[in-house]
């Protein structure tokens, strides 16, 4: 009769979630802001998203000399102190989606005419993104989004937690023994054509590979189960059974 084994195969889950918040950062008299200078920055009061604090920064004139002179520049701070999850590198990184829009306020309620989004890691207090070539200006002049002298910028941030799982075992069944065998024995010989031509392809070895390993974990754990079960003595056992079977 050919054996059928059963190996415990394992599988975890993951939960990735987001909590979410957003701003409008209402700029008055905006036209008083042209001629400010290129790097000149009006911020927003802060606003809190997943116990972090962030501040919408905008740029009128464009936040670098080189190429966005011509354009308005929208960004997303920071502002508070450190205290996310770990990256790979050892940093504590705060992760996020942060959706950027302008407000066509004269509409009830306002609509968004003008969105972008981007993805980062926030990897210390002061971190910065967002879009130095986010509209020209002269797109916003032109657009209506300047409704009586003043422009809204919105922001969404979504920051995002991975939630680790439990780990569930299950029983799955594996080759007969006489397959494993057999394969076992050509292994041990290291007769890798023979192998092969007898389980097929190089993805088949893989997994009869896999199968060994699950098998022999299962037949360790289980040996161990059965020293563990032992209650009799084995220093007063007289028989050859290592007093595993012995009541004297």
């Amino acid at each position: 009769m050919v054996e059928q084994l059963a190996c415990e195969e394992m599988a975890s889950t993951c939960h990735v979630e987001a909590s979410s918040g957003s701003h409008v950062f209402k700029i008055a008299g905006y036209s008083l802001t042209q001629g400010m200078g290129v790097g000149q920055c009006l911020q927003s009061s802060t606003f809190t998203v997943a116990g972090h604090d962030w501040a919408i920064v905008f740029y009128p004139d464009g936040h670098c000399v080189n190429d966005t002179a011509d354009h308005v520049s929208v960004f997303v701070t920071l502002v508070s102190d450190m205290a996310g999850p770990e990256d790979n590198d050892g940093a504590a990184v705060v992760r996020a989606h942060v959706d950027f829009g302008l407000l066509d306020q004269r509409r009830s309620p306002p609509v968004i005419k003008k969105e972008s989004r981007l993805s980062h890691g926030f990897a210390a207090q002061g971190a910065s993104a967002g879009y130095a070539r986010f509209m020209s200006k002269a797109e916003v002049a032109s657009s209506g989004l300047v409704h009586d002298d003043c422009l809204a910028v919105r922001c969404m941030v979504h920051v995002v937690r991975v939630r680790e799982g439990e780990v569930a075992g299950t029983v799955a069944a594996v080759p007969p023994t006489s397959v494993l065998t057999n394969a076992y024995r050509h292994v041990a010989t290291r007769t890798w054509p023979a192998l092969k031509r007898r389980f097929g392809t190089e993805d088949g070895l893989a997994f009869l590979f896999e199968l060994l390993l699950k098998c022999l974990m299962v037949y360790l754990n289980k040996q161990l189960r059965d020293d563990d079960d032992c209650s009799c003595d084995r220093e007063r056992c007289r028989c050859k059974c290592g007093g595993c079977c012995c009541n004297d």
